[in-house]
C-alpha cells in the first residue's frame, strides 16, 4: 500500500512539475511584420493597433514585431515575402499582390462594409483565394470605407478630359485610368513631387487623405470628386505559420483582427475630413463632376476593374461578379 501511494505520489508531481514546466519552458511566439508603407504612413495605421490588440492579449503566447517598410522589403516584393515566409505578417494593397493573385484586383470594388463580408461569404473568398494562390491567410480590411481620389494639376469638366494626359498609377486603379484614355505612369511615391514639379504626370490617384504625408499637396491644384473604390489595404499572415498556430492565438488575432476593421472605419472617416479641410484651406480646389458625368466616372471605374478580373482570372471571376455585383 505504501509503495502504491508512494509510486502515485511520484506520477502526481511529475505530472504537475511537467504541467508547469511547459508554461515556464514554452516559448512566446514572435510574428515579423513589414508594410508596404514607410512607418509614419496613415495607410499603416490598422496594422498598429492590431499590434497593440494581440501584444496585449497574448502576452507570454503571441507577439507582434513590426520591422519596418518598404526601407526592408520593397512594396511591390512584400507578397513574396509573405508567400515564402521570409515575413509572417505583411500589412499592403491588395493591389500590389496582382502578379501573384489576379483576382486580388476586385478586392477594392466590393462595396461591403468588413462586418457584411464576412456575414454574406466574400471575405472567405478573399480567404480562399489568398491561401490558394499566395500562401497566406487573410486577416482583414485596413483601411474600410475609404476610397481612391484623382488628383490633378488640370482643370477637367468631364471624364472625357482625361484623354491624353500623364497620370500616375499603382496597380490599383491603372485599369480605371487607362479605360479613362489617360496616358499611365508608373513611379515610386518618392518620386512623385519631382514628376509632378516637371511635368512628367499631370494627375496622380491616392486615398482620399494623406498626399501632404509625401509633400504632394504642393505640387496638386484638383481633387476629383466623386471618389471611386474602397482602398485595398489588407493583412496577410504566411499560411505555413497561420497553420502552426495554436488555436487559442488563432483566436486572438481574429479576434484582434474583426475589432480593427470595424475602429478604422471611424478613424479614417476623422482623419478625411480633417484632411479634406487642410488641402482646401492651402487652396486646393475640389471639383465635384457633374450628376451625369459623376456617374459616367463611377461605371467606367467599377467596369474595367470588373472587366479585367474576369480575363485575368476565370477560376475566380464570374463567383466575384456573382458575389459583388450583377450589372458588370
Amino acid at each position: 500500500m505504501k509503495k502504491q501511494f508512494t509510486l502515485f505520489l511520484f506520477i502526481a508531481l511529475a505530472l504537475l512539475f511537467f504541467g508547469v514546466g511547459q508554461q515556464i519552458f514554452a516559448q512566446e511566439i514572435v510574428l515579423k511584420a513589414v508594410t508596404a508603407w514607410p512607418q509614419n504612413i496613415a495607410d499603416n495605421d490598422g496594422l498598429f493597433v492590431l499590434q497593440e490588440k494581440v501584444n496585449e492579449r497574448g502576452a507570454g503566447k503571441v507577439r507582434i514585431e513590426y520591422l519596418g517598410g518598404p526601407e526592408v522589403i520593397p512594396m511591390m516584393e512584400l507578397i513574396n515575402a509573405v508567400k515564402s515566409g521570409v515575413v509572417d505578417i505583411g500589412w499592403m494593397s491588395a493591389g500590389y499582390t496582382v502578379s501573384n493573385v489576379p483576382a486580388a484586383n476586385a478586392i477594392k470594388i466590393s462595396r461591403y462594409t468588413p462586418q457584411e463580408a464576412r456575414e454574406n461569404g466574400v471575405a472567405d473568398l478573399w480567404n480562399e483565394i489568398y491561401e490558394t494562390k499566395a500562401n497566406a491567410h487573410f486577416l482583414g480590411k485596413g483601411m474600410p470605407g475609404v476610397e481612391f481620389h484623382l488628383y490633378t494639376i488640370f482643370e477637367l469638366d468631364s471624364a472625357d478630359d482625361f484623354k491624353g494626359k500623364p497620370i500616375r498609377v499603382t496597380p490599383s486603379y491603372q485599369d480605371f485610368v487607362k479605360a479613362l484614355g489617360a496616358s499611365t505612369i508608373t513611379t515610386d511615391p518618392a518620386d512623385l513631387y519631382s514628376a509632378l514639379e516637371r511635368g512628367i504626370v499631370e494627375g496622380y490617384g491616392w486615398a482620399e487623405f494623406g498626399i501632404s504625408d509625401w509633400g504632394w499637396d504642393e505640387q496638386t491644384k484638383y481633387i476629383i470628386d466623386p471618389g471611386f473604390y474602397q482602398v485595398d489595404t489588407l493583412g496577410l499572415i504566411n499560411l505555413d505559420k497561420w497553420n502552426s498556430l495554436p488555436d487559442d492565438v488563432k483566436e486572438i488575432i481574429s479576434t484582434a483582427a474583426i475589432e480593427v476593421e470595424a475602429e478604422m472605419t471611424d478613424h479614417f472617416d476623422k482623419i478625411f475630413k480633417e484632411d479634406r479641410e487642410m488641402l482646401t484651406g492651402k487652396g486646393i480646389e475640389v471639383i465635384e463632376l457633374p450628376e451625369e458625368e459623376a456617374e459616367k466616372y463611377r461605371d467606367i471605374a467599377y467596369k474595367a476593374v470588373m472587366d479585367q478580373v474576369l480575363k485575368t482570372s476565370p477560376e475566380y471571376g464570374q463567383r466575384i461578379k456573382e458575389l459583388l455585383f450583377d450589372e458588370f
